[in-house]
């Protein structure tokens, strides 16, 4: 049985550099930045102040940033063009259609690769079974992460809304690190924490990353890969 451990980063921030900075110091490539591409050079300062941090910023990368090669070797999916609260457009499915399929056009154009998945703008509670229905019948997409935490380690049954086990804001985060570290499996097991660049500023998390990646790089027995990647060994799995 196999340990995996994956990471993922909602909104495609300026944070997002300095973040694959500690990243790469410990040679770790398995996160999945899900971006809005409607939305690039956007600043959303009200977002700081909204917890009380008007200093802390939220502005996301413009084409051209995107193009110098900031996110070269990682795995770059669909959060939307406009970040919506997909439900409301129930009654338009058009709108989820192109919503979705709009911002996976453009991050093939800008990046090469065409998406299979994306991350849920305001998380699963922002869907229903139509959107997801709609969703699977008119686009690609064949995962989609949502935000609520399991503090656990299955393997998802559904990857229609694919829970992690936690966000990097958690406090339980490197407890449960080090919990998956010691872990024995008799299943097939994986660790999936998740964030938003900014919050590493808003909540000076920085540190609580860099332990959390050196655990799991230093960890000869779990295997790093983004959430794509991880995504179709086991949809290749499920088919046999």
């Amino acid at each position: 049985m196999s340990k995996y451990f994956t990471f993922s980063l909602d909104d495609g921030v300026t944070q997002d550099e300095k973040i694959i900075g500690i990243f790469k110091k410990y040679g770790f490539h398995g996160c999945t930045f899900f971006i809005n591409t409607g939305l690039l050079g956007a600043n959303w300062d009200h977002v700081g102040a909204l917890y009380g941090k008007p200093g802390v910023t939220h502005i996301r990368f413009s084409e051209e940033e995107l193009r110098s090669g900031v996110y070269d070797g990682f795995d770059v999916a669909v959060h939307t063009l406009h970040h919506p609260a997909l439900k409301d457009y129930d009654g338009e499915p058009e709108k989820i259609t192109h919503e979705i399929n709009g911002d996976a056009e453009n991050i093939k154009r800008i990046f090469g690769a065409a998406p299979v998945g994306m991350s849920y703008p305001y998380g699963e509670d922002a869907v229903t079974e139509k959107t997801i229905k709609t969703i699977l019948e008119t686009t690609d997409i064949r995962y989609s992460r949502g935000v609520r935490p399991t503090y656990g380690f299955d393997i998802p049954d559904d990857f229609t809304v694919w829970l992690p086990t936690c966000s990097l804001t958690d406090d339980k985060t490197i407890g449960l690190a080090e919990k998956f570290v010691k872990l024995d499996p008799k299943d097939d097991s994986l660790f999936y924490v998740w964030c938003h660049g900014y919050e590493l500023d808003m909540f000076d998390t920085y540190g609580r990353l860099e332990d959390l990646i050196k655990l799991m790089t230093g960890a000869k027995d779990i295997i790093c890969a983004d959430n794509t990647e991880f995504y179709r060994l086991f949809a290749e799995r499920n088919k046999k």
